[in-house]
């Protein structure tokens, strides 16, 4: 194994402990709002609103700190925080003590845990990682963390169902504190943080330490804006995003009281989606190749569309329908791994080597912001219309970002990776 793949392997690991976990947590807490609390569509768009709001702001407040900052004691710091969150969160509901209130408060902490774990983990492979192995680095890191949702919804569902969900949130608890143990492996990585200022001088620094971000914070916004090619990434996170938030809004809802599905059933048709993104992460490579990121990324969004659409199709409980849930699952599954992979490889290539969290952190920005009002407006329109209509729109919004990636992104043949010089860095 060369070195940059031996200083890789830790994060694989800790890739697949947190997500084992985050998996268990993304069926039981939507079925504690659904099935414990009664939530209806609206009040699970705000559930997410909580999610990505939270992550938005951290995006936007905490990417300039993280391109000075030691990544990996980021990345420590929030999975220790999204234990302990998640913790509480299962002593709130072993003691009856939950409620939606409750639940969009914890939300909020593991989006904004989350978002920077994922822009610390994605800088520190863009620094790390030479340019032409970011789309394998990457591959790999989407296959760890399928094989993990196959064995976190295999069970998760008979989990939720015969042990409740306290269980399955304690296991996710202590799944981010596996996680930190494997990141703590982790080469450092960081540039120093400036010393602590004295207190005569306090009031001056902090003044100077928000002009300071301020001005990082835009410089990372005029990157974003002055590269076309951001720019489209931008606008199909926003799309994806867009698709994203209505489908989440609506779909526990649609699948647990619309077609009446029991959870553990789910849990096995939730586990078959890893299959998909397997073959999505093991695609990713060779597509990239033939097609070029651009076309990748094309092929994946159109797969995500053809995916959404068939839950749409569902007659209820029945072969057909567990057919067409699975058949999301797969299709929609290999389709988001393959456009995730050659989109995280660009964001990560793409960019000066010194703005990598501010111009990641303008994109997530930009996709959280939407995904806002995605789920906000996925809530109110299914509860207007019915799931099935609002549904069928997210495929339409990922077959839109398809055709931004097919004709704005690099396609094959067409350099868009920096050049390394022989100790790694950017030139």
């Amino acid at each position: 194994m060369t070195a940059p793949a031996l200083r890789f392997a830790p994060l694989l690991w800790a890739e697949g402990a947190s997500n084992f976990g985050s998996m268990l947590s993304r069926l039981a807490i939507p079925w504690l709002a659904t099935l414990g609390l009664d939530a209806s569509t609206w009040a699970m768009g705000w559930l997410l609103v909580a999610q990505v709001g939270s992550g938005a702001v951290t995006a936007l407040v905490l990417a300039p700190w993280l391109d000075r900052a030691n990544r990996r004691s980021a990345m420590l710091l929030a999975d220790g925080g999204c234990a302990i969150v998640l913790a509480l969160l299962a002593a709130a509901a072993a003691t009856e003590v939950l409620s939606m209130p409750l639940l969009v408060l914890a939300a909020t902490a593991t989006g904004a845990l989350a978002t920077v774990f994922d822009m610390a983990r994605s800088a520190w492979i863009g620094t790390h990682v030479p340019p032409a192995d970011l789309p394998r680095c990457n591959a790999q890191l989407s296959a760890v963390g399928s094989v993990s949702e196959t064995l976190a919804f295999a069970g998760g569902g008979w989990l939720f169902q015969w042990a409740g969900a306290v269980t399955a949130l304690a296991v996710d608890a202590g799944s981010y504190v596996v996680s930190a143990m494997c990141v703590r492996r982790l080469d450092i990585g960081k540039r120093p943080m400036p010393q602590t200022a004295s207190r005569a001088l306090l009031s001056r620094r902090v003044a100077a330490a928000v002009r300071a971000w301020w001005a990082d914070t835009r410089g990372g916004w005029r990157a974003l804006a002055a590269d076309p090619r951001l720019r489209v990434l931008a606008a199909i996170e926003a799309l994806v995003s867009l698709g994203g938030a209505i489908f989440g809004a609506c779909f526990m809802v649609y699948v647990t009281r619309t077609l009446a599905f029991e959870p553990g059933l789910l849990g096995m048709i939730f586990a078959l989606g890893a299959l998909g993104a397997l073959a999505g992460a093991a695609l990713a490579p060779a597509v990239g190749r033939r097609l070029g990121s651009g076309g990748a990324m094309a092929v994946g969004l159109v797969l995500l569309a053809i995916g959404n659409l068939a839950p749409v199709l569902a007659p209820g409980v029945g072969w057909a329908g567990v057919g067409l849930l699975v058949a999301q699952q797969i299709v929609g599954d290999s389709g988001q791994v393959l456009h995730e992979v050659h989109g995280r490889s660009l964001r990560q290539s793409l960019p000066d080597p010194a703005m990598l969290a501010r111009v990641d952190g303008g994109l997530r920005s930009a996709g959280h912001l939407v995904t806002v009002l995605g789920a906000l407006g996925g809530g109110a329109a299914a509860q207007q219309w019915g799931e099935r209509p609002v549904l069928a729109f997210a495929a339409v919004c990922a077959l839109w970002a398809a055709g931004l990636a097919a004709l704005k992104l690099p396609g094959r043949g067409e350099p868009h990776l920096r050049v390394l010089s022989s100790d790694g860095g950017g030139v």
